[in-house]
């Protein structure tokens, strides 16, 4: 099953970088879903939607984890500036995107 890397991935053999497209056995596959390390592979998901490695995505949660009222959007949302000023560097909306889905997922 193709999958895209949302943290990096270690194998025997190579390491899968976030963003990086696999492919992996579907009960890993699954697996790896549920807990929030890829996500299934498609034609609109397979555009780069990933923090640049592991740790801007712990600083894009912590981040997001901090923000007020204001640091929403009307569609609920973190709004990206708001992300930016907390870490004093630019995001793109889809790194943005890819932070409130795990952060979601973190939440239930």
């Amino acid at each position: 099953m193709k999958v895209i890397a949302i943290s990096s991935l270690q194998g025997r053999q190579s390491t899968v970088m976030p963003g990086e497209t696999t492919d992996l056995e579907k009960a890993d596959a699954e697996r790896l879903i549920k807990l929030g390390f890829v996500k299934a592979a498609t034609a609109a998901a397979s555009i780069e939607t990933s923090a640049s490695d592991d740790g801007d995505m712990s600083a894009l949660l912590d981040a997001i984890s901090v923000l007020d009222a204001d640091g929403f959007g009307k569609d609920g949302k973190p709004l990206v500036k708001a992300l930016e000023d907390i870490l004093d560097k630019d995001i793109t909306s889809q790194q943005r995107d890819l932070a409130w889905e795990q952060f979601n997922k973190a939440e239930r």
